[in-house]
């Protein structure tokens, strides 16, 4: 079976939970080895908005990614990746990853997130029966006081009759900073916020579980369908910012391929 067109669909369907999975974690290979490679595609997604906007909607997000031999990597998720260590069952490497907008909230004058941008160092060991576990720690370095986020995954990936079926339980963690940032309303921005003051602590923010079953259409084409829970705790959850102390991510995706085996 030719998978080689469904990264794209691996790699959205962990928007919240890792990286582009076929580049950062050390699943084993279902495609032969490229020295280059690109892929383009977009789908609809809900649950999730890189400007925060709208997250609740189904929203159309569009797609790029490229690597060259699968040390050096650049995708609308990871940023720009480079994979230090890559041996068969085993990466570890840096990032520039993007920290996605919070989104404002109608009628009020909250200073909420920008687009911003993440440095981070992952590192990820597949164990036997093609399970994979590991995590990474990010740190805003774009001066917005964004603080660390530290994320931990463990997944398992297997070719199905039908196509590839990827599954995975995560946990995820803030600093004060991160967590005030995001889900904090400080005492000197409540005159026209609409809400009281809340300063939320750092530590565990949520943890959630993701499956995807992505199909090959042909050599050069493929779709996947992803869902995602993800249960939000500690402080966080109890943020007047948030309407809900869960959140659904769900989606539908494809993607065409070029490589430099084409």
């Amino acid at each position: 079976m030719k998978l080689h067109a469904l990264v794209f669909a691996t790699a959205l369907f962990a928007l919240p939970a890792a990286s582009a999975l076929a580049q950062a974690q050390p699943y084993e290979q279902v495609e032969a080895p490229t020295t280059w490679k690109v892929d383009i595609g977009g789908g609809v997604v809900r649950g999730f908005s890189a400007t925060g906007a709208k997250s609740d909607q189904f929203n159309f997000t569009a797609w790029g990614s490229a690597s060259y031999r699968d040390v050096v990597y650049a995708n609308g998720l990871d940023g720009l990746g480079w994979n230090a260590i890559r041996r068969d069952d085993f990466h570890a490497g840096v990032q520039l990853r993007p920290r996605f907008a919070a989104g404002d909230i109608e009628g009020s004058t909250l200073d909420r997130p920008d687009l911003g941008a993440d440095a981070a160092l992952y590192a990820y060991k597949r164990l036997p029966g093609n399970v994979v576990v590991g995590g990474r720690v990010q740190h805003d370095v774009t001066g917005d006081d964004a603080g660390t986020e530290v994320m931990a995954s463990v997944g398992h990936q297997r070719v199905t009759r039908v196509g590839l079926l990827q599954v995975m339980a995560y946990g995820r963690a803030f600093d004060d900073a991160r967590a005030k940032r995001y889900f904090g309303i400080a005492p000197d921005a409540v005159p026209g916020s609409g809400f009281s003051d809340y300063e939320p602590s750092g530590g565990a923010a949520g943890a959630g579980a993701a499956a995807l079953l992505a199909i090959p259409i042909g050599d050069r084409f493929g779709m996947g369908a992803f869902v995602n829970y993800e249960q939000r705790l500690g402080d966080i959850k109890d943020s007047p910012l948030l309407k809900d102390d869960h959140v659904w991510r769900a989606g539908l995706i494809g993607v065409v391929r070029f490589n430099s085996g084409q």
